[in-house]
């Protein structure tokens, strides 16, 4: 009997050593910025429609309250998801993160390798950050290139151009595993045909960036506020459904989530529509050596954030 038990408890020693679990998250944290911090509080986006007495209350030190104030909303939810690694989009600067990062650390949850994108978006000051508990390397503060698109379907001489403003590619390391993790925030679906034509551009510059690497055969994870649901022209650009090169698998798909959880998929929501804008996609690879489940995480205050965190648990075989 002793000797079964031994066996039993060498069968569960050696299943346990024998996987890992990499957890992955992204959130948009809604104008967790200081300039626009005033947007989380109801004011209007530009200051220039304020009334005077909106002007006279907001002194740079009331605004330095109410980005400590929002601060002190958000930081609970990244530290109670508690990833490996966290994608987080609509925050502030080097600054603004650090603080940030400094109220995650008081609840107990410590992320010592930050990155923060080079934001080129001057109209809404708006970053993408990366807080890991891995140590991350080979930054790329602001994914290059450039795509056309056409701001009018019906009017040739509408072209126009665009690059990825607010985004951001780090490498990290997990049990022997390199991982190349893009952290994008694409354009704003309020803007009708010339933003979404707009945003299928910035995929195509975030696909072109990342095939090389996926072609080498190796792990490639791209997380952020995508602005399109499963199945639309971005996500479908991105994946690469429209071209030749191997695509990316969709954790939002029913297959990773318990059925009792497939109505609640969405992280979005905007006048009463819900959606899955915030994503995270694997490569392939990443899905033949790991069992992938995802999660969305209710929030049960609006003052957090209009959208919900996304979640991505990979239990890797080794």
């Amino acid at each position: 009997m002793r000797s079964l038990i031994i066996y039993f408890f060498a069968l569960f020693f050696c299943a346990t050593a024998q996987s890992a679990e990499l957890k992955v998250a992204t959130f948009n944290a809604e104008f967790l910025t200081k300039p626009k911090v005033h947007v989380r509080f109801g004011l209007k986006f530009n200051t220039s429609q304020w009334t005077d007495a909106q002007r006279a209350q907001w002194t740079p030190e009331f605004r330095d309250e109410k980005f400590a104030e929002a601060i002190d909303k958000v930081a609970p939810v990244i530290a109670n998801i508690n990833a490996d690694v966290i994608v987080l989009t609509e925050v502030g600067d080097k600054e603004g993160v650090a603080q940030l990062n400094q109220a995650i650390a008081a609840l107990g949850v410590e992320y010592p390798h930050v990155q923060v994108c080079e934001c080129t978006d001057r109209s809404t000051s708006q970053h993408v950050a990366v807080l890991s508990k891995l140590t991350l390397f080979n930054p790329v503060l602001l994914v290059p290139g450039r795509e056309g698109f056409f701001a009018e379907d019906d009017d040739a001489d509408s072209e126009d151009e665009t690059g990825l403003s607010k985004s951001i590619k780090v490498q990290f390391a997990f049990q022997g595993r390199q991982f190349h993790l893009y952290g994008l925030h694409l354009k704003s679906e309020r803007g009708y045909s010339e933003a979404d034509n707009q945003r299928i551009a910035q995929a195509s510059i975030a696909r072109r960036h990342y095939l090389p690497i996926l072609q080498k055969g190796e792990h490639v994870i791209v997380a952020g506020d995508l602005n399109d649901g499963r199945g639309q022209p971005t996500l479908k650009r991105i994946r690469g459904f429209d071209d030749i090169g191997p695509d990316l698998f969709q954790t939002g798909h029913i297959g990773s989530f318990p059925q009792e959880e497939w109505g609640e998929r969405w992280t979005h929501s905007y006048n009463g529509t819900r959606n899955q804008i915030d994503h995270i996609l694997i490569s392939r690879s990443i899905k033949n050596e790991a069992r992938v489940s995802s999660e969305v995480i209710a929030l049960d205050d609006p003052a957090i954030s209009d959208h919900r965190p996304f979640i991505v648990n990979m239990r890797f075989r080794n």
